[in-house]
This record gives structure tokens, C-alpha cells and sequence, in this order.
């Protein structure tokens, strides 16, 4: 297998419970790059007449082979399925430590099929995968159900979730990451906000272009943690 794959990926069939192990095919790996291409080549092989709510349909959870390394930049997530929106392949990406800390815990990517008869999460550690019961936060909101899971898991423990909209088959409903990154993103917001305000009112003239701070090197040389965790 080419650098950068752990060559594993779960496949979980929620109707059973049952979740089996599989390499990667290196001429998938070389031909189809990254998370985004071998999700598509997934969803493709499933079948284009699949219905996108029937439990024949596939939801993969992909990273890249950048992905948990010292490149910039390379901390991206994609959700590759069959939408029922458009009726055709889908892909949506987020940033965040999920994406890194997947492939720490030894996985690619998780694939997902079938139906389970009661709200179930899947718990990613060490190389293997557990699904739990998730009755009790059933109907919470994305932040309130990820608190909770990190209480139960440990706070190092990342993650993403739906909310009520995708409990309910909301067509364009979305998954989303743990809150602090969430929180993150809206204070980039708020900033942007503020510097377009600051720019419509008169200021003083500035004698010296101000200099920017470097990134700290912890930031850009994250080594993998011990026990990396996702639900």
C-alpha cells in the first residue's frame, strides 16, 4: 500500500450490528486520491439506483493520506453519500481534529449501511469499532449530544453528529463537529464582521505596517495522541 493509508476501513451494517474490517485496493488508492475520490468510488459501486433514505444507500466518512501528518492544511473530513436532495453523489468536508484523530485510531474511513431498529453511535478506538446506544440523546441538539458523549468518553475524545434535522430526514440536514470548532468559526465570523464595520470609520495613519505573528510550531507539529478517539 502507497504512504499515508492505515489500508482499513470499517464497514458497518447497522441492521446487524456487525462491522468487518477491509483493505484498501492500492489501484483504488492510487487512482482514486484522497477522501473524496475513494468515497465517490464507494457510492458509485453501490449502485446508482439506490434510494437515498433506503438502508441499501451508504454514508462513508472519509480522510485523506495527508491527513493526521505534519502538512498544512491537511486536517479534512468528507461525508461522501448519495443525496436525497439531489438524487446524485455528495460530498461535504469540515475541518476540525475529527478527520486527524480517525486516522490516529487506525481507519481511513467508516462506512456505513442498513438500519438500525433503535438510534445507535459508533465509537472508533484503537483499531475498532463499537456502536452504543444513543437513545438519550436522541432529539438533542449538535453541541448538547457531543458534550454528552464527551462526558461519557473522555474529553479528548472527538467527534461529529446530526441534530433533530437529520433525525427527522431533513433533506439538506448536514453533520457537524465537535462545538469548540464550532465556536471557533463563529469568532472568525464576528472578527471579519468587526474588521468590514472598522473600515467604513475614519482612522489614524498608520507610520509602520504592523508584523504578523508566526504560527506556534505546536500548532503546526501535532504528533498523534496516545489513545485517539471519535464517536
Amino acid at each position: 500500500m502507497i504512504g499515508g493509508f492505515t489500508d482499513r476501513v470499517a464497514w458497518i451494517d447497522l441492521t446487524s450490528g456487525a462491522v468487518e474490517y477491509k483493505g484498501i485496493d492500492e489501484t483504488d488508492a492510487r487512482k482514486y486520491l484522497g477522501a473524496r475520490g475513494l468515497g465517490v468510488k464507494y457510492v458509485f459501486d453501490n449502485g446508482p439506483q439506490v434510494e437515498p433514505f433506503s438502508p441499501d444507500n451508504i454514508l462513508c466518512v472519509m480522510n485523506g493520506p495527508l491527513t493526521g501528518t505534519d502538512v498544512n492544511m491537511s486536517g479534512r473530513l468528507a461525508v461522501i453519500t448519495k443525496s436525497p436532495l439531489s438524487g446524485t453523489v455528495a460530498d461535504a468536508h469540515m475541518g476540525g481534529w475529527t478527520a486527524a484523530k480517525l486516522k490516529w485510531a487506525g481507519f481511513d474511513g467508516l462506512v456505513f449501511k442498513g438500519k438500525s431498529e433503535k438510534p445507535v453511535y459508533a465509537y472508533v478506538e484503537d483499531g475498532q469499532v463499537t456502536l452504543h446506544d444513543a437513545t438519550d440523546v436522541w432529539g438533542k441538539g449538535i453541541h448538547e449530544t457531543l458534550r454528552i458523549l464527551r462526558e461519557r468518553h473522555g474529553e479528548e475524545c472527538d467527534g461529529m453528529a446530526i441534530g433533530p434535522a437529520g433525525e427527522n430526514l431533513v433533506r439538506f440536514a448536514a453533520t457537524a463537529p465537535a462545538p469548540s470548532q464550532a465556536a471557533n468559526a463563529s469568532r472568525r465570523s464576528s472578527s471579519r464582521a468587526t474588521r468590514r464595520t472598522s473600515r467604513n470609520q475614519p482612522t489614524r495613519k498608520r507610520t509602520r505596517k504592523r508584523a504578523r505573528k508566526p504560527w506556534p510550531r505546536s500548532w503546526l507539529r501535532r504528533t498523534s495522541p496516545p489513545r485517539a478517539r471519535v464517536v
